[in-house]
Protein backbone atom coordinates (compact mmCIF):
# COMPACT_ATOMS: atom_id res chain seq x y z
CA UNK A 1 0.00 0.00 0.00
CA UNK A 2 1.27 3.49 -0.86
CA UNK A 3 2.43 5.74 1.96
CA UNK A 4 0.86 8.92 0.57
CA UNK A 5 -2.86 9.21 -0.01
CA UNK A 6 -4.44 12.25 -1.68
CA UNK A 7 -8.08 12.95 -0.97
CA UNK A 8 -9.64 15.97 -2.66
CA UNK A 9 -6.63 18.26 -2.29
CA UNK A 10 -5.64 16.98 1.17
CA UNK A 11 -2.54 14.79 1.23
CA UNK A 12 -1.76 12.33 4.02
CA UNK A 13 1.78 10.98 4.32
CA UNK A 14 3.63 8.55 6.56
CA UNK A 15 5.10 11.42 8.58
CA UNK A 16 1.67 12.90 9.45
CA UNK A 17 1.57 11.67 13.02
CA UNK A 18 -1.30 12.54 15.30
CA UNK A 19 0.75 13.88 18.20
CA UNK A 20 -1.60 15.47 20.72
CA UNK A 21 -1.52 18.40 23.09
CA UNK A 22 -0.06 21.87 22.98
CA UNK A 23 3.42 22.92 24.07
CA UNK A 24 3.17 26.72 24.09
CA UNK A 25 0.34 29.16 24.74
CA UNK A 26 0.65 32.93 24.47
CA UNK A 27 -2.20 35.39 25.07
CA UNK A 28 -2.62 39.06 24.15
CA UNK A 29 -5.56 41.43 23.95
CA UNK A 30 -7.23 41.43 20.55
CA UNK A 31 -6.79 45.22 20.34
CA UNK A 32 -2.99 45.04 20.60
CA UNK A 33 -2.75 42.10 18.20
CA UNK A 34 -4.62 44.06 15.54
CA UNK A 35 -2.79 47.31 16.38
CA UNK A 36 -0.74 48.84 13.54
CA UNK A 37 2.54 48.29 15.43
CA UNK A 38 2.07 44.50 15.33
CA UNK A 39 1.33 44.69 11.57
CA UNK A 40 -0.14 41.26 10.92
CA UNK A 41 -0.64 40.28 7.29
CA UNK A 42 -3.52 37.82 7.18
CA UNK A 43 -5.66 36.31 4.47
CA UNK A 44 -9.24 35.68 5.63
CA UNK A 45 -10.00 33.37 2.68
CA UNK A 46 -7.08 30.99 3.29
CA UNK A 47 -6.93 31.60 7.09
CA UNK A 48 -3.15 32.14 6.89
CA UNK A 49 -0.97 34.77 8.58
CA UNK A 50 1.98 35.37 6.28
CA UNK A 51 3.84 38.09 8.19
CA UNK A 52 4.03 40.01 11.45
CA UNK A 53 6.38 42.90 12.20
CA UNK A 54 6.41 42.62 16.01
CA UNK A 55 4.83 40.87 18.95
CA UNK A 56 1.83 42.45 20.72
CA UNK A 57 2.84 44.82 23.53
CA UNK A 58 0.80 42.98 26.18
CA UNK A 59 1.75 39.42 25.17
CA UNK A 60 2.07 36.92 28.03
CA UNK A 61 3.09 33.28 27.95
CA UNK A 62 0.88 30.99 30.01
CA UNK A 63 3.12 28.49 31.76
CA UNK A 64 1.29 25.21 32.15
CA UNK A 65 2.03 21.64 33.16
CA UNK A 66 3.68 19.82 30.22
CA UNK A 67 4.91 16.58 31.74
CA UNK A 68 1.70 14.72 32.54
CA UNK A 69 -0.77 17.56 32.44
CA UNK A 70 -3.72 18.18 30.26
CA UNK A 71 -3.53 20.58 27.33
CA UNK A 72 -5.75 20.79 24.29
CA UNK A 73 -6.64 23.08 21.41
CA UNK A 74 -9.77 22.11 19.53
CA UNK A 75 -12.10 23.85 17.13
CA UNK A 76 -15.45 22.67 15.87
CA UNK A 77 -17.02 24.12 12.73
CA UNK A 78 -20.68 23.20 12.44
CA UNK A 79 -22.49 23.75 9.15
CA UNK A 80 -26.27 23.84 8.97
CA UNK A 81 -28.43 22.79 5.96
CA UNK A 82 -28.94 26.41 4.83
CA UNK A 83 -25.19 26.99 4.49
CA UNK A 84 -24.70 28.95 7.69
CA UNK A 85 -22.02 27.87 10.12
CA UNK A 86 -20.42 28.50 13.48
CA UNK A 87 -16.87 27.83 14.57
CA UNK A 88 -16.12 27.38 18.26
CA UNK A 89 -12.47 27.18 19.34
CA UNK A 90 -11.54 25.84 22.78
CA UNK A 91 -8.17 25.87 24.54
CA UNK A 92 -7.63 24.16 27.91
CA UNK A 93 -4.46 23.89 29.98
CA UNK A 94 -3.62 22.60 33.43
CA UNK A 95 -1.81 24.89 35.86
CA UNK A 96 -0.26 22.99 38.77
CA UNK A 97 -0.78 24.04 42.38
CA UNK A 98 -3.57 26.32 43.55
CA UNK A 99 -1.33 29.06 44.94
CA UNK A 100 -2.22 32.68 45.78
CA UNK A 101 -0.53 34.13 42.68
CA UNK A 102 -2.52 31.91 40.31
CA UNK A 103 -5.76 32.54 42.22
CA UNK A 104 -5.34 36.30 41.83
CA UNK A 105 -4.28 36.20 38.16
CA UNK A 106 -6.96 33.72 37.08
CA UNK A 107 -9.65 35.63 38.98
CA UNK A 108 -8.70 38.89 37.20
CA UNK A 109 -8.55 37.19 33.78
CA UNK A 110 -12.00 35.71 34.26
CA UNK A 111 -13.84 38.84 35.45
CA UNK A 112 -15.89 39.75 32.41
CA UNK A 113 -15.30 38.73 28.82
CA UNK A 114 -11.99 40.17 27.68
CA UNK A 115 -11.34 39.78 23.97
CA UNK A 116 -8.04 37.97 23.60
CA UNK A 117 -6.07 36.25 20.87
CA UNK A 118 -4.18 33.04 21.60
CA UNK A 119 -1.06 31.92 19.79
CA UNK A 120 -0.77 28.16 20.06
CA UNK A 121 2.09 25.80 19.23
CA UNK A 122 0.93 22.19 19.13
CA UNK A 123 2.99 19.11 19.95
CA UNK A 124 2.69 18.15 16.27
CA UNK A 125 4.58 21.33 15.28
CA UNK A 126 1.64 23.36 13.95
CA UNK A 127 1.09 27.05 14.75
CA UNK A 128 -2.27 28.77 15.19
CA UNK A 129 -3.76 32.18 15.98
CA UNK A 130 -7.12 31.78 17.70
CA UNK A 131 -9.57 34.65 18.24
CA UNK A 132 -8.52 37.05 15.46
CA UNK A 133 -12.12 37.42 14.23
CA UNK A 134 -14.04 38.09 17.45
CA UNK A 135 -11.67 37.21 20.28
CA UNK A 136 -11.61 34.40 22.78
CA UNK A 137 -12.25 34.75 26.50
CA UNK A 138 -11.81 32.82 29.75
CA UNK A 139 -14.88 30.58 29.89
CA UNK A 140 -14.01 28.49 32.96
CA UNK A 141 -11.46 28.29 35.75
CA UNK A 142 -11.67 24.93 37.52
CA UNK A 143 -9.68 24.53 40.74
CA UNK A 144 -9.24 21.15 42.38
CA UNK A 145 -7.23 20.22 45.48
CA UNK A 146 -7.31 16.51 44.74
CA UNK A 147 -8.68 13.94 47.16
CA UNK A 148 -5.52 11.96 47.81
CA UNK A 149 -1.76 11.84 47.45
CA UNK A 150 -1.92 10.53 43.89
CA UNK A 151 -4.18 13.30 42.63
CA UNK A 152 -3.16 16.74 41.44
CA UNK A 153 -3.66 20.07 43.13
CA UNK A 154 -4.29 22.20 40.06
CA UNK A 155 -6.28 24.74 38.11
CA UNK A 156 -7.67 24.04 34.67
CA UNK A 157 -8.05 27.15 32.50
CA UNK A 158 -10.41 27.01 29.51
CA UNK A 159 -10.66 29.68 26.82
CA UNK A 160 -13.37 29.70 24.16
CA UNK A 161 -15.03 31.93 21.58
CA UNK A 162 -16.97 31.99 18.34
CA UNK A 163 -15.14 32.75 15.12
CA UNK A 164 -15.91 33.33 11.43
CA UNK A 165 -13.89 30.24 10.44
CA UNK A 166 -11.21 27.87 11.62
CA UNK A 167 -8.07 29.28 13.26
CA UNK A 168 -5.39 31.11 11.29
CA UNK A 169 -2.28 29.07 10.61
CA UNK A 170 1.25 30.39 10.24
CA UNK A 171 4.83 29.24 9.81
CA UNK A 172 7.22 28.80 12.71
CA UNK A 173 9.01 31.98 11.65
CA UNK A 174 5.85 34.10 11.80
CA UNK A 175 4.89 32.48 15.12
CA UNK A 176 8.31 33.41 16.53
CA UNK A 177 7.90 37.01 15.27
CA UNK A 178 4.64 37.22 17.22
CA UNK A 179 5.73 35.48 20.41
CA UNK A 180 9.41 36.36 21.06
Amino acid sequence: MACTVTLSGITYGCDDLGIGGIVELHLASKATVLDATTAITKDDATRVISAASANPSDLVEIQFHLKDGFSVFSEVKTVNPTGGFTTVPTISVELPKMDATKISALDQMSNGPKEMVAFVKTAAGTYHAVGLDHGIYVSTVDGNSGTGRAEKNRFQLTLTGEEDGLSYSMTESVYNDLTT
